[in-house]
C-alpha cells in the first residue's frame, strides 16, 4: 500500500509540472512568427515563407512571417532578443550572419542564439544585364583595373557574404572596387535590370526569372566545379580567381528557448526535410541542402564567424 501511494504521489507529481509547464505540454499552442531579416520576395523570404507553411502543417499551428530587414540581419536579430526564449519566435540565419556576428561592432555573437538548423545552401554569382558589354569575369575584372570608379557593383548587405565574394575576388584579381549594398538580393537585381548596377554579386535564385528569361546572364559562379544546376556557366576558379564560396540559410532561436521546445522544433523540421513536396521546392529554386542540424550547426556557425573574423581584420574592417 505505501508503495502504491508514493506510486501516486509521483504520477500526480508529473503530471502537474507537465501541466504548469506550457513548454513540456503543450508546445506550440499559439502562432509561432518567423522573423525574416531580408526584404519581401528575397530567396530567404521566399524560403522561410516556404518553411513556414511547411512547419505549420507538422505542428497545427499558424507560423506568421514578419520581414525586418536592415543591418545585416541586426534589425531581426534584436527583434528575436527582445521576444521571451520560449520557442514562438524564429529568426532567419544565413551566411551574412556569419560576417555580422563576425564584426568587432557587432552587438550579438553566436552566444545569444541557438542555430537549429541549415536547411539551404547556394552559390554566389557575378550577374550582368544581357546587354552588357562584359561577355566574361576576366573582361569585367580588366575594367574594374583599369576605372573602377566608373563600375557599379554591388548586392546584399555590406560587409556580408556577397561582399565577401566581391573582395575575395578583389584580392585574387588584384583591383579595388566600391560595393553598393542593398536590403534584398532581389533589390539588387532590380536595380541591376533598371541600369543602376553595372554588375551584382547575387545568389542565382534572386534572379531565377530573369535568368530564365535571358535578361541577365551569369559571368561566374562560386562553386569548386560547374554547377549542376548552371552547366553552362564558368566557375572563377577555372577563370583563373581562386573563389570557392557557398551561403547556407537557416533558422535559429533565443538563447535560453528550453530544450524539448527545441526538440519539437527539430523534428517538426526533420519531417519538412523529408517532405518530397519539400524537396521539389528545393528543387525548383536551385538549392541543395546543408545537411546540418542541431550542434553540429551550432560548432559550424561559430566556426565560421571565427574564420570570417580573420578575414574583415585583414581587409581592415573594424
Amino acid at each position: 500500500m505505501k508503495n502504491t501511494w508514493i506510486a501516486r504521489l509521483l504520477l500526480v507529481g508529473v503530471s502537474l509540472l507537465l501541466w504548469s509547464s506550457p513548454s513540456l505540454a503543450s508546445y506550440p499552442d499559439k502562432p509561432i512568427h518567423f522573423i525574416c531579416t531580408s526584404a519581401a520576395g528575397s530567396s530567404l523570404d521566399l524560403m522561410m515563407r516556404t518553411l513556414a507553411k511547411f512547419l505549420g502543417g507538422e505542428l497545427k499551428q499558424t507560423v506568421i512571417v514578419e520581414n525586418r530587414p536592415g543591418g545585416t540581419g541586426a534589425v531581426g536579430m534584436g527583434v528575436a532578443t527582445n521576444a521571451p526564449a520560449d520557442g514562438y519566435t524564429v529568426v532567419s540565419a544565413t551566411g551574412s550572419t556569419s560576417f555580422f556576428m563576425a564584426e568587432g561592432k557587432s552587438s550579438y555573437t553566436t552566444n545569444d542564439f541557438i542555430f537549429l538548423r541549415g536547411l539551404q545552401a547556394e552559390p554566389s554569382a557575378i550577374a550582368v544585364r544581357k546587354d552588357s558589354k562584359f561577355h566574361t569575369l576576366p573582361q569585367l575584372v580588366e575594367a574594374l583595373r583599369k576605372d573602377p570608379d566608373k563600375i557599379n557593383i554591388g548586392g546584399y548587405a555590406a560587409a556580408g557574404f556577397h561582399q565577401f565574394v566581391y573582395y575575395r575576388l578583389q584580392q585574387a584579381a588584384r583591383f579595388e572596387g566600391v560595393w553598393v549594398p542593398f536590403q534584398g538580393g532581389n533589390q539588387a537585381v532590380m536595380a541591376l535590370m533598371g541600369g543602376f548596377l553595372d554588375a551584382a554579386v547575387i545568389t542565382p535564385s534572386s534572379a531565377l526569372p530573369q535568368l530564365r528569361h535571358g535578361d541577365l546572364r551569369l559571368l561566374a559562379i562560386s562553386t569548386p566545379e560547374r554547377d549542376h544546376y548552371f552547366p553552362d556557366v564558368p566557375t572563377f576558379k577555372e577563370q583563373g580567381y581562386d573563389v570557392v564560396e557557398a551561403l547556407w540559410r537557416g533558422v535559429m532561436v533565443k538563447t535560453g528557448t528550453p530544450p524539448d521546445v527545441i526538440a519539437v522544433l527539430s523534428s517538426a523540421m526533420d519531417r519538412v526535410e523529408a517532405n518530397p513536396a519539400w524537396k521539389k521546392f528545393m528543387t525548383q529554386n536551385v538549392q541543395s541542402p546543408l545537411n546540418i542540424t542541431g550542434e553540429e550547426m551550432q560548432n559550424y556557425v561559430i566556426g565560421e564567424v571565427a574564420e570570417r573574423r580573420k578575414f574583415l581584420q585583414t581587409i581592415g574592417a573594424k
